[in-house]
């Protein structure tokens, strides 16, 4: 039978898909037969990041059922994988086409005929396919149960009984009991895998009941290989082995993410292997017990001395972690993170950071001077690299950008400055060091030929922030401030419209320049940040109170926050502006965080006086929650900030 028969009859360009037109799918739906790179390029169009089903999938979804089911086609597992992802969002999200469910109807049957496929990688990565299709879990069930008692592959069982307990939450009476009777019975399976895997099920079918744990802490001390093949879990390629651990390190978080809502549980499940004989183990319990204390603090004091042990480990994976940790906690021994300062070992196979970064952090956050002669040879080593974006979850065990290590450092700038001030030749470079001199204020004096060179850069603006904050001791820069925003290239030329002003200010105590450009920067349809140089006017700004009343009332969140922070600042109304800001109290101590509640806060405690919201300041402070809207080290510190300012709102 010929493949892909129909294909040219649709209009496929009256199709859309996540990046347009869908002319392109059935050249590419073609292609899939024979080319890997096709299914790849297929489900970026078609499943993109999720979020949607379009009118595109609904049309190619017959083409790929069929594909799937055709065994030379090339890449079978990676077209079940795309099905997998689509059927999921059909069933789980409200932008879904609405042809598919009409198309889906009888492809159904088509996927279900391949639990009895001779390919074996066909049927374990089938079940997960089929996990997702809650709608028709009365007609998925009962054939996952059927094809069981036949299955003689143990990785496609495991995955089968998986599948069942995902699917039974939308079985009907009619199937519902019997399926819950197989799952129960399964949990008493002389195979302690095929009971982890039943117990699992159980807990998904039936949300209140939690699994047992002793069930998977026996199933991780026996022989876990299977589980490699079962597509929940999966192997990890053996290049990512030595910073992620194998087999048993990515079981056990998959167990952890079964338990993610029952803390005790995860706690329990990590001190219970922390200190294991076998290093992949540990590997495992230490990256449960990152996430777990991104999210709580409590279990700290438990997980402490295993921390401590394994800032020693062999593994330089265990270690790694490890040390993240203790660098992060308030409770972290500074002298296990000293210890650690030569630790070299890489954690990632391409990128350059090393376990003695984070100890590094972890001293310099504490403001030891131990870790002074490290960051100055790491200067030496390479520029200076920018943030990444995290996003909350999962736990990324990547370093802090050095500059978050020297910024805490002023009262030991004599010895950091020459370091710094030798890397500040590139653009980029002297950027971020410039965001380290900002934080320094007038300490930082020395490198202010570096900033003044800076100047004339697409660094311009920062440069110019971070001799403003130098003040007064920046006299050396006057001239190149008086300078003006005239420049041929017009980025820089529009950095420096507002900052060179304000510098000036800054510097020489001059208002006149920054009152010039006062009407512009009011008038940009999102003045945001630059409303901070507006606050530094004090009452030489108060002829704008009106103006930045209104945007008090903006729509945009940093906006409106700038406003109150610079309408308290030029006109000593504390009262109107905390109207403005408090509200970020009580979203934070709901655990809604986004960054600009941060600020919100911290000018409050600027401000002074009474403190709305009292109590919902205190709930911050008393929580277990980890306040946070990163993961890694930046989640810690993002706590430990917001701690600090809601002590300080307190008193």
């Amino acid at each position: 039978m010929t493949l892909l028969q129909g294909l040219g009859e649709i209009d496929w360009s009256a199709l859309r898909h996540a990046y347009g037109s869908a002319e392109d799918v059935p050249g590419l739906l073609r292609a899939a037969a024979e080319n890997v790179e096709a299914v790849d390029d297929l489900d970026s169009r078609l499943y993109h990041q999720g979020g949607f089903v379009c009118d595109a999938a609904t049309a190619a979804l017959p083409y790929l059922v069929e594909l799937a089911a055709a065994p030379g086609t090339a890449d079978r597992i990676g077209l079940l994988e795309l099905l997998g992802r689509l059927v999921h969002e059909a069933n789980t999200i409200p932008r879904v086409d609405a042809g598919w469910p009409d198309a889906w109807a009888p492809e159904l049957p088509r996927l279900l005929a391949l639990l009895d496929d001779p390919d074996v990688a066909v049927r374990r990565k089938l079940a997960s396919t089929l996990s997702a299709a809650v709608s028709d879990a009365d007609a998925i069930v009962p054939a996952l149960r059927t094809t069981w008692d036949g299955e003689d592959d143990a990785a496609a069982r495991l995955g089968l009984v998986l599948a069942a307990g995902e699917l039974a939450p939308g079985c009907t009476v009619d199937v519902l009991p019997e399926t819950l009777v197989w799952l129960r019975d399964l949990r008493t399976s002389d195979d302690p895998q095929l009971r982890l895997a039943a117990e699992t099920a159980v807990s998904a079918a039936v949300g209140a009941q939690r699994p047992d744990l002793a069930v998977a802490v026996e199933a991780l001390r026996g022989d876990i290989a299977v589980w490699r093949d079962v597509p929940w879990v999966g192997g990890m390629s053996p290049e990512l082995v030595p910073y992620f651990g194998g087999g048993a390190s990515r079981l056990l978080g998959w167990i952890a993410g079964g338990i993610k809502d029952d803390p005790s549980a995860r706690l329990d499940l990590c001190t219970a292997f922390i200190g294991d004989a076998d290093a992949d183990r540990r590997i495992g319990a230490v990256r449960v017990a990152a996430d777990l204390l991104s999210d709580r603090r409590s279990p700290v004091r438990r997980l402490l001395p295993g921390l401590a042990a394994l800032a020693t480990d062999e593994s330089s994976a265990a270690r790694s972690y490890a040390v993240h940790l203790l660098a992060a906690l308030d409770e972290g021994d500074a002298d296990l993170l000293a210890a650690r300062l030569g630790d070299d070992a890489p954690l990632s196979r391409r990128g350059r950071g090393r376990i003695s970064d984070f100890a590094a952090w972890g001293l310099a956050w504490r403001k030891d001077a131990r870790c002074v002669p490290h960051l100055v040879e790491r200067l030496a080593e390479k520029p200076p690299g920018s943030d990444a974006y995290y996003g909350p979850s999962p736990f990324i065990n990547a370093p802090p950008a050095i500059l978050h290590s020297l910024t805490p450092l002023v009262h030991h700038a004599d010895d950091l400055l020459p370091a710094i001030r030798a890397r500040m030749d590139g653009v980029d470079s002297g950027r971020t060091l410039a965001r380290v001199l900002q934080e320094w204020g007038p300490p930082a004096a020395p490198a202010v030929p570096e900033l003044v060179r800076l100047l004339g850069t697409e660094a311009a603006a920062q440069a110019a922030i971070a001799i403003g904050a130098i003040g007064p001791a920046a006299a050396d820069a006057v001239d190149a401030l008086r300078a003006g925003a005239e420049h041929p290239d017009d980025r820089v030329a529009g950095q420096r419209r507002f900052t060179f002003p304000w510098a000036f200010f800054k510097v020489t105590g001059d208002p006149a320049p920054l009152l010039g450009v006062a009407d512009a920067l009011l008038d940009q349809r999102y003045p945001g940040g630059d409303l901070r140089l507006l606050a530094d006017l004090g009452a030489h700004g108060a002829a704008y109170a009106d103006h930045l009343r209104m945007l008090m009332r903006s729509s945009d969140d940093w906006a409106r926050t700038e406003a109150a922070n610079a309408y308290h600042r030029v006109t000593g109304d504390v009262d109107a502006a905390a109207d403005v800001l408090s509200g970020a109290a009580y979203d934070l101590a709901r655990g809604e965080y986004l960054p600009f509640r941060w600020a919100a806060l911290r000018y409050l405690a600027d401000m002074g006086g009474a403190v709305p919201g009292g109590w919902a300041v205190r709930e911050i402070l008393d929580s277990d929650r980890r306040h946070r809207n990163h993961g890694g080290w930046r989640g810690f510190a993002e706590d430990r900030d917001l701690r600090a300012i809601a002590a300080r709102l307190l008193g």
